[in-house]
Formats: structure tokens, C-alpha cells, sequence
């Protein structure tokens, strides 16, 4: 009977409050573990120059080689090691698609998108890579993180800025100013077609909405409910839209937590401890924005996707440590010293580990 070999090991380790007790959520777990395999199986239909198909499927020699295995959970935030096992004792290490993997993350995590279409050089598997991403990486506020080691190799850090990173990549430059965000209830999906129909709740209105392929899987996922969705616009003479197209996101209304203990801006980290623990809600009357308000930081803030409330946030958070933080008590009402207090109580500036 052959003898299996491995490839180098890797570990993915969950980080952040959601593993305080050395646990992760399933959801969480799962997320991340179909994406990397998901990943694996486009980089290896790309190194051997397979058909990539609409709706991607590896093929069964694909699967064969390059399905991945998961190891017992080591002590740690959250750390699973994860292998390639093959009965072919020449596969690797040419063929260590865990290898490929981690160049990947550890490319786009240092934002270099020329060295990534070197990588990648068939703009459709990048396409379909940096969208699978886009579904598994940690998003702004999340209660996880996570890293990925392979080998000895250093590990790569993918925090919630990689998605931004990632998105920004899959919206072309030009398109960015006519992107734009609805949130409304789906009411119909047409396969044939392409299109989805969701009731607007500003006007009542039904919008219909072209899709690209790649983002079929995820309509069909969160069919119930509120959804979020990101494309090109119409406007009627009011300013709603009156149609969308070219959708590249669609997403359920995220209402979870949002945890913060630290924001950015440029060379700027603002450390927070206790982190932020934040509670978004949709206004009442529209339906468009997500709010986020604190007491104690006398905090407002509202936008219509998670990403630019986290923005919002951080930018609002800065102006607040600048004027109130920074200022002599004694030329600050009472109230603003009450705000100055907790901003010193809970904050600390610090360079970030880029500059």
C-alpha cells in the first residue's frame, strides 16, 4: 500500500476577544476553513492551467491532490494546523499549494498588487481568488482576527484592513465614484438572468439588479431578510436609485458586535483599553444607515456599510483625542473635561508598526 506524504505544515490561528477562552465560534471556523480550501483549489486550477468554468468546480484530479486536512486544535488563541497529504511521493515540494497559499496572503496582506498579478497572471482567477477572499477575511469591528504560518516562514497577519485592501483591488478605479450601497428585502432571484429584485424601503419600490457571476453563491446563502447590496447606480430625479448593475456584493444587514481596541490613521494607532464595544442599529426611517452610538465618548456615528462606519468611527475618535485629549483641563468646560477624563482613562497614542 503507498505511503502517504505531507506537505510543510501550516497553522491558522484565530484571533481576538471571540477566542478569550480558547474557542471560536463555528461559523467563524468554518468561514475561514471553506475559504482557504476554496483558495487552494483556484490556485491549483491556475498553476495547471485548467478551463476555469462560470460557476468554478475543481476537477476531481484537483480535489485528489490538493484537498487540505485539518489537525487537532492546539493550545493557543485558536490555532489549527492544517496539511496536504498526497500518496505521490514526487508531488511535493513543487506542488505545495499550502506554499502558494501563504505567498498569497502574504502578498496581498503587504498590498502589493503588482507582485499579486504576477501570481495571478489570468485576470479571471484573480478575480475569483480576491472575491473568495473578500467572504472569509475579518472585517472592521470583528470579534476575530487571524494569522497564517506556513512552516518556519514568519506568520502573515490578516486583519480587517486586508478586506479593505481586497475590495478596493476588485473595484476598478474609475467605477468607484458610481459605487454604492442599498440595503432592502429580497424578494426575487432569476438564475437565467442574472438579476435579483429587493424591495427598496425608502420608496417601497422594487429595484432590479444585475449580478456578476461570482457572487451567486452568497445571494443564495442570505435570500431571507434584509440584505446589503453594492453595484452600479441610476438615480431617479429624487436621488434614490431606480436601478443597479454590474452588483459585485451582496450581504445580510450585519448587526453584530462591533469590537475596537485600537484605530488607525496614517502613522497614528489609538489604543483603547477596554476595547469599544459598540451596537449597531438601522435608522427608523430610511432603513440606509447603520448607527453606532456611546455615552461616555458622546459618539454618534452612522453610514451606510460597516467598512465606512468603522471609518467614521476612527476618524471621529482622532478629532475627539486631538481637541479634547490633548487640550489644558482648565480651558474646557465641564463637560468637555468629563469627555478629556475618559478619553485619558481609556486611550493611549501609539506610532503603528508601519512607520
Amino acid at each position: 500500500m503507498p505511503m502517504e506524504t505531507e506537505s510543510t505544515p501550516c497553522t491558522l490561528t484565530i484571533t481576538g476577544t471571540e477566542t478569550a477562552r480558547h474557542s471560536a465560534s463555528i461559523e467563524t471556523v468554518t468561514k475561514v476553513l471553506n475559504g482557504i480550501q476554496k483558495t487552494a483549489f483556484l490556485l491549483a486550477t491556475a498553476k495547471h492551467q485548467q478551463p476555469l468554468q462560470t460557476r468554478f468546480s475543481p476537477s476531481k484530479d484537483i480535489k485528489r491532490l490538493y484537498t487540505l486536512q485539518v489537525g487537532i486544535p492546539e493550545p493557543g488563541s485558536y490555532r489549527l494546523p492544517i496539511i496536504q497529504l498526497s500518496l505521490e511521493p514526487d508531488l511535493f515540494p513543487e506542488h505545495d499549494i499550502l506554499s502558494a497559499v501563504n505567498e498569497l496572503f502574504a502578498t496581498v496582506a503587504n498590498g502589493s498588487r503588482e507582485r499579486l498579478q504576477g501570481l495571478l497572471p489570468d485576470s479571471r482567477f484573480l478575480e475569483k481568488v480576491l472575491r473568495e477572499m473578500a467572504r472569509f477575511l475579518p472585517r472592521p469591528g470583528s470579534r476575530w482576527g487571524m494569522s497564517f504560518q506556513h512552516g518556519a516562514q514568519p506568520p502573515v497577519t490578516l486583519e480587517s484592513k486586508v478586506v479593505r485592501t481586497v475590495e478596493h483591488w476588485l473595484l476598478q478605479e474609475e467605477e468607484q465614484d458610481a459605487t454604492m450601497t442599498v440595503t432592502g428585502e429580497l424578494i426575487r432571484i432569476d438564475f437565467d438572468k442574472n438579476l435579483v429584485t429587493l424591495r427598496y424601503p425608502p420608496t417601497a419600490r422594487e429595484l432590479e439588479c444585475s449580478y456578476v457571476q461570482d457572487i451567486e453563491d452568497t445571494i443564495v446563502e442570505n435570500r431571507r431578510g434584509l440584505i446589503q447590496v453594492t453595484g452600479r447606480f441610476t438615480l431617479d430625479t429624487e436621488g434614490h436609485p431606480k436601478s443597479l448593475t454590474d452588483v459585485s456584493r451582496i450581504e445580510p444587514v450585519d448587526l453584530s458586535q462591533m469590537i475596537f481596541d485600537s484605530f488607525e490613521q496614517g502613522e497614528r494607532a489609538l489604543c483603547l483599553d477596554p476595547p469599544l464595544v459598540l451596537e449597531p442599529f438601522l435608522d427608523e426611517e430610511s432603513q440606509q444607515l447603520l448607527i453606532v452610538t456611546d455615552d461616555v465618548f458622546d459618539l454618534r456615528v452612522y453610514a451606510q456599510t460597516r467598512e465606512q462606519l468603522a471609518d467614521d468611527l476612527a476618524a471621529e475618535m482622532f478629532f475627539l483625542w486631538d481637541e479634547y485629549g490633548k487640550e489644558p483641563a482648565e480651558q474646557l468646560t465641564v463637560t468637555a473635561q468629563q469627555l478629556q477624563a475618559a478619553l485619558l482613562n481609556r486611550c493611549r497614542e501609539e506610532k503603528t508598526h508601519a512607520a
